[in-house]
């Protein structure tokens, strides 16, 4: 029975709408309900009314019982790739109309010139230019022309738009113009409809500042009205607590805030996972982490170094650019769900399109037609047929063998056995360039990092995965098939501020921003403030964009004091990491500064048990192929939920835990920690071979 009051978690993925809910005394209750994406609202109270259920209470007193409610969507994300979002007017300054259709003229591929670019979100004839012109210091050329403003306004009315987006050139160092088009435009529509670039992403260079806000005014359509309708809803159900939001910061934020700038949600779910990493950190002993988060649709990776989580401010949405302040999340389209085909070569490959939750893979019996790795999985038996995700579904393996067989046993005459072992072999493969992506190629010795693996799928694969990359150990957490859902319990209120600042680096620069940052700070404290009283004294930290002169890209280096050969060496030592080498005797320009401000909440207190030492006997044995080369064994199978802190096991095994299956290789140890979490000790490959 829950302890009121008690927090609850919920993350809407592609399959599943995962919801964690943790009581006064620590006791957490969990649920894996089938996703809605065609309304999101009947998702999420589905989801609630389960856990009611569960926990044996009406909605309305779990909702009564409720202090903080965290939600995270994809919501956001949805609307770009699906193109349904909201009719925008952009406003522009005089000469810039086409920026959005020029781009910044560069190409992921330098060779490949035939991929187009994605269409552009504001067609020519709403992009309207205006009078008026500042310098880039923001001393003012040009006066705005309200008229201008006014005939625009009234020709997006005409055409019937929903919102209006405001760019003006050099708008980062002074947003005085854009405030007054704001002004003017108020007279015609809701102040939830304008967006203005000095706001939304107070970056130099019109591209990103300009793709930013159009991408704010793109979403707000979806995003805004959802989440004024689900707060809606669940204060009627019940809920005296706040609904807060996971911002793309990896923090929570107030559905007003969000309504200030939709587009922080981009990244809302998957960056929950700062929150659950610095848990894992504490369990687990260790603060160099790389999460591998593997749902049923895509794996999310982010990379946790001496207990930060990277950042970035620069999002990729479809090939659209957003500029905002985002945990360094590197997604790739790999999931239970991934869709296993033969291309034109006869060549197996694996998504990157998915089943989704409906209708999910073949094994779902729900009409899907095309294998999944889900369905590979089950063939090889390393998922059991049956009940499974607590009971919602009942997997099918003859569905799923008819189906491979179907694929590439009557086309190319390979076996459903061999065809699944090659599906997540190409998994297993997709999955380790991933993570090279954010550790190897970064300069980061994965040597020196435990793979966390997390999500429904992710600890069907992380052993083999860590193995082929050198890395010792991997860590899974009880809770790992809700992981973000947990992180938004354990994460703290966020709020960012940037200004862009163009000089050289010295003492009278780092005296300015000084200034700049403080008066940041004063303006955050007063928001932070307004999140009630629970919460910690505001912290804030500080970081300055650095680079060499003529550069463009730029480094961003934590600031925590005025001494300028410091951060000069930090700066040095950071590019000779990144490109092997550092300009010693070139002057470093300032780029800009930021300030993020922060509050903590009581998190998720670290219980730890007693631990004694022991073999603990299997439930069962089921044939598995373990391995190409070791082939199929009957295997130990073991119960998560009768494994207590101190069992020691060796693989191959299979162990089904309450939110995921851990699936162990030849040689691994698996052993329960004290905090009832799984700790896997890789095996190491024989020389000239594998494990």
């Amino acid at each position: 029975m829950l302890v009121a009051p008690w927090r609850i978690g919920i993350d809407i993925g592609g399959t599943f709408t995962d919801v964690v809910a943790i009581d006064a005394n620590g006791q957490v209750e969990v649920l894996k309900s089938p996703s809605r994406p065609d309304d999101p609202t009947a998702g999420v109270m589905a989801a609630l009314e389960g856990l009611a259920r569960r926990t044996g209470l009406a909605t309305k007193k779990l909702l009564g019982g409720c202090s903080m409610l965290v939600h995270g969507s994809t919501i956001a994300t949805n609307t770009v790739l699906e193109g349904k979002g909201a009719k925008v007017g952009l406003l522009t300054t005089k000469g810039f109309r086409d920026t959005l259709e020029i781009r910044r003229g560069i190409r992921e591929e330098p060779w490949n010139h035939r991929p187009p670019f994605p269409k552009v979100l504001v067609p020519r004839r709403w992009r309207l230019p205006v009078g008026g012109r500042l310098d880039k210091d923001g001393r003012e050329l040009a006066a705005l022309d309200e008229l201008d403003v006014k005939a625009a306004s009234a020709a997006f009315k005409g055409a019937g738009l929903d919102c209006v987006a405001v760019s003006f050139l050099h708008s980062y160092a002074n947003g005085a113009q854009e405030r007054r088009a704001m002004e003017i435009l108020l007279s015609d529509w809701d102040p939830d409809t304008i967006f203005c670039s000095h706001e939304i992403s107070p970056y130099a260079g019109e591209y990103g500042r300009t793709s930013s806000t159009v991408l704010a005014a793109y979403v707000s359509r979806r995003v805004v009205p959802y989440l004024r309708s689900l707060e809606g809803v669940l204060r009627q159900n019940g809920l005296f607590g706040p609904l807060l939001l996971i911002q793309s910061n990896g923090g929570i934020a107030s559905v007003d805030e969000i309504a200030r700038n939709p587009a922080c949600l981009l990244l809302s779910g998957p960056a929950a996972q700062v929150g659950a990493l610095r848990h894992v950190a504490a369990t687990a002993g260790t603060e160099n982490l790389i999460s591998l988060e593997m749902g049923g649709t895509s794996c999310d990776l982010a990379l946790m170094e001496g207990g930060r989580v990277h950042s970035t401010d620069r999002i990729d949405i479809a090939g659209y650019l957003a500029l905002v302040p985002s945990v360094d999340i590197h997604s790739v389209s790999a999931g239970g769900g991934s869709i296993a085909r033969l291309d034109v070569g006869g060549m197996v490959t694996l998504g990157p399109d998915g089943a989704g939750s409906m209708p999910g893979p073949v094994c779902y019996l729900r009409g899907g037609q095309n294998p999944t790795n889900t369905d590979a999985q089950l063939v090889l038996g390393r998922l059991a047929p049956g009940p499974f995700a607590g009971d919602t579904l009942n997997l099918d393996d003859q569905a799923a063998r008819d189906a491979l067989q179907r694929v590439y046993g009557d086309t190319v005459g390979l076996a459903p056995d061999a065809a699944a072992l090659g599906v997540v072999e190409l998994m297993d493969q997709n999955l380790r360039h991933a993570v090279e992506h954010v550790s190897a190629e970064r300069g980061f010795d994965l040597r020196n990092f435990t793979l966390v693996a997390v999500g429904g799928a992710g600890a069907l694969h992380a052993s083999s995965v860590g193995r082929s990359l050198g890395c010792s150990t991997v860590y899974i957490p009880r809770l790992a098939g809700v992981f973000c859902a947990f992180g938004m319990l354990n994460s703290d209120v966020r709020l960012d501020e940037v200004r862009m600042i163009r000089r050289p680096f010295n003492l009278a620069a780092l005296d300015d921003l000084e200034r700049i940052a403080h008066e940041r700070e004063i303006g955050l404290r007063a928001r932070l403030m307004a999140y009630g009283e629970n919460g910690s004294n505001p912290v804030f930290s500080r970081h300055i964009d650095l680079n060499y002169l003529d550069q463009q890209s730029q480094l961003s280096i934590e600031w925590t004091d005025n001494n300028i050969e410091s951060i000069v060496k930090t700066y040095e030592g950071r590019y000779s990491l990144l490109y092997g080498h550092a300009h010693k005797h070139s002057p470093i320009m300032t780029c800009a500064v930021r300030v993020s401000g922060s509050r903590q909440f009581p998190g998720v207190s670290i219980q730890k048990m007693s631990v004694a030492e022991y073999v603990p006997p299997a439930s069962g044995k089921r044939r598995v192929i373990v391995s190409r080369e070791g082939g199929a064994a009957d295997v130990d199978i073991y119960e998560g939920s009768e494994l207590r802190p101190g069992a020691r096991l060796i693989g191959p095994a299979v162990i089904n835990d309450l939110t995921t299956t851990v699936f162990i290789g030849n040689g691994d140890r698996l052993e329960v920690d004290a905090t009832n979490n799984f700790v896997v000790r890789l095996a190491v490959p024989a020389q000239g071979g594998k494990a």
